[in-house]
C-alpha cells in the first residue's frame, strides 16, 4: 500500500479497481460532496484503531474545505501505524499545496505520460537512461515538456515502480515528494530524473 492522491472523475471505477487490489476488510471509505471539517474528524478517529494489517482509508469528495484540509496534515505526516490514504480528486488544484506537497499524485484522467511507457523499469541500464534523459532534453527545448509534464513523469516513474515491485525506505519516498517540490520551481529534468532513475537502476530487478 502506498498513501497518494488520485485524480478522476469516476470515482466508482476507482472504487471497483481498490476492491480488485485489496482485501475490502482492508478498505474504509469516506464519501462526501463536500468533505467537511467533521468529515476529517471520522477519518482520524478511525486512522486510530489499531490494525494489526495494512488499512486503506479513502476519502472521496467534489471539493474539501479547507480547514478540512488543515486537519488533515498531521496525521497525513505522521499516520499510525498500517494506516495508508488515498485522497480522489477531480483536480489537483482542489487540494492545499500543503497536502499536495506531502502525497504522490496519479493522474487517470489520462494515459500516463509515453516515456514512461518506453521506458523498461525492470531492465534499466545507464544507455536506456541516458537515452531517455536525452529524449526529455530535447523535448524541453521544443517547449512540448513543461514543469507540469515533468511534475507528472516523477510520479508516474515512482508509482510504475511500486507497481513492479521496488521497495524503497521512506526517506528514499520523502526524496521523491521532494522531486515533484522542486519541479514546481522550474527545476530541470535532468537534475531531477537522473538521480530517481539512478536509485531505481540500483535496487536491481523487483
Amino acid at each position: 500500500m502506498q498513501s497518494k492522491i488520485v485524480i478522476t472523475n469516476d470515482f466508482d471505477k476507482l472504487k471497483i479497481e481498490l476492491f480488485e487490489r485489496y482485501p475490502i476488510n482492508q478498505l474504509r471509505f469516506f464519501e462526501a460532496e463536500e468533505f467537511l471539517l467533521e468529515n476529517t474528524h471520522e477519518v482520524i478517529k478511525e486512522a486510530y484503531i489499531a490494525e494489526k494489517d495494512p488499512k486503506m482509508l479513502v476519502l472521496m469528495a467534489q471539493s474539501y474545505r479547507t480547514e478540512a484540509q488543515n486537519s488533515l496534515l498531521k496525521i497525513i505526516e505522521e499516520p499510525p501505524k498500517n494506516i495508508y490514504f488515498t485522497i480522489a480528486t477531480k483536480s489537483k488544484n482542489l487540494l492545499l499545496q500543503t497536502i499536495r506537497s506531502r502525497l504522490i499524485s496519479q493522474n487517470l484522467l489520462k494515459p500516463r505520460a509515453k516515456n514512461v511507457l518506453k521506458l523498461d523499469l525492470k531492465h534499466l541500464d545507464l544507455a536506456e537512461i541516458y537515452s531517455f534523459l536525452e529524449k526529455i532534453a530535447n523535448d524541453e527545448k521544443g517547449d512540448n515538456f513543461g514543469k507540469n509534464e515533468l511534475k507528472t513523469l516523477i510520479s508516474d516513474i515512482v508509482l510504475t515502480a511500486i507497481d513492479l515491485g521496488f521497495k524503497f525506505s521512506q526517506d528514499e519516498l520523502e526524496y521523491f515528494y521532494k522531486l515533484v517540490s522542486l519541479a514546481e520551481l522550474n527545476a530541470k529534468s535532468p537534475q531531477l530524473l537522473t538521480p530517481l532513475l539512478l536509485c531505481i537502476l540500483q535496487k536491481g530487478k523487483p
